[in-house]
């Protein structure tokens, strides 16, 4: 993976571009909570003859230096830092989870770097049930493994289960301390006051079946953003890129072309 240094911290990244100019739209992809950027590997690699794309690994995971942060925003600070590294002047931003809260403090501390916005089951406000938090904590504090919930939480009944383990497999390596980090980023996330002043086009994706961040907080993304649509994708919970790839990629197709 390329890198960059990024105040003191190497960054990494997957960069896939087409190998042809065709035209197409440029998009950083910003992972969630625990995860890194191998998670959108299936996804880019199905748009990429016609798209560039990046995916950071965000400070603390995958094969990022850093400790991981406690807010969304600083987060955003080295995606911003990337982008501009790539100079690229501007670009869609795609965010999953707290990927999206940090895409969305990316629009409005950093306004000139950002296109457009995809925001992939994620919301405004991401509130974070205090047992979730509470066993992150003792697992940071005895560096054991966080094992909040069963592998299976988050997903479609219909998802396969080596999909599931699939999404396990890229996650499990993150340090319990920076998911800890995370998890605080995501309770203490919240624009819902903002959003009026994101005006850039908007897409935000979510999966019929996700318990995580439901249906309501995509229609309230929808209705506040001024200028946004909704794609639910049937069939898939949390992670609609790896449940139902082909209406995933079919949305995020539609939403790139419409930006030509």
């Amino acid at each position: 993976m390329p890198t960059t240094n990024i105040e003191g911290i190497i960054v990494s990244y997957d960069h896939y571009r087409p190998t042809e100019d065709n035209g197409g739209q440029r998009i950083m992809y910003i992972h969630g909570t625990g995860c890194n950027a191998k998670v959108f590997s299936g996804h880019i690699q199905a748009i990429s003859e016609q798209h560039e794309a990046v995916a950071i690994d965000l400070p603390g995971h995958g094969e990022s230096e850093g400790n991981g942060f406690r807010s969304a925003a600083d987060y955003a600070f080295f995606v911003g830092a990337l982008i501009e590294h790539l100079e690229w002047e501007s670009c869609i931003v795609a965010g999953h989870s707290l990927g999206g809260g940090i895409a969305l403090s990316l629009a409005l501390y950093f306004g000139d770097l950002v296109a457009g916005l995809m925001l992939i089951d994620t919301g405004a406000r991401l509130r974070v049930n205090r047992k979730v938090l509470d066993l992150a904590r003792k697992a940071a504090e005895t560096g054991g493994v966080n094992t909040q919930q069963d592998s299976r939480f988050g997903y479609a009944d219909s998802t396969p289960q080596h999909v599931v383990e699939g999404v396990t497999a890229v996650t499990s390596g993150c340090d319990s301390r920076v998911v800890y980090k995370d998890w605080i980023a995501d309770d203490s996330f919240d624009c819902m006051s903002r959003l009026g002043q994101i005006t850039v086009p908007s897409l935000v994706i979510c999966g019929e079946q996700d318990p995580l961040t439901p249906l309501k907080y995509h229609e309230y993304l929808r209705d506040r953003l001024p200028h946004c649509d909704l794609a639910t994708i049937e069939h898939a919970g949390h992670w609609p890129f790896v449940e139902n790839p082909s209406a995933f990629n079919e949305a995020v197709i539609n939403f790139l072309s419409e930006q030509a």
